[in-house]
C-alpha cells in the first residue's frame, strides 16, 4: 500500500478524488475476511472514502479479528 494512502489527512484530501464509499463492493475469502487486494482496485485510497459530502477515515488491524470478534470482546467485558 502506498505510504502516502496511510498518511493522508482528511483536511488535505480533495473530495473529488475520493471513491463513494457506496459505490464498493466488499469480497470476502473463504474466513470471511475481507479481500485487501480486491478493496484496492475498486478505490483511489483503502483509509479515505466519501460518503456524500462527508470524508470517512478508517483504519485496518491486521490482527485476524472481525469488527464481529471485537464487538463481542466489548461485551463480554462489560457483563
Amino acid at each position: 500500500m502506498p505510504k502516502e494512502w496511510v498518511d493522508a489527512k482528511i483536511c488535505d484530501v480533495d473530495k473529488s478524488s475520493l471513491t463513494e464509499l457506496s459505490s464498493v463492493k466488499v469480497a470476502r475469502d473463504t474466513q470471511n475476511h475481507v479481500k485487501l487486494a480486491e478493496l484496492a482496485k475498486q478505490t483511489s485510497n483503502l483509509y479515505l472514502y466519501k460518503v456524500g459530502n462527508v470524508v470517512v477515515q478508517f483504519d485496518y488491524l491486521h490482527n485476524g479479528r472481525t469488527v464481529n470478534d471485537m464487538f463481542a470482546l466489548m461485551v463480554q467485558a462489560s457483563m
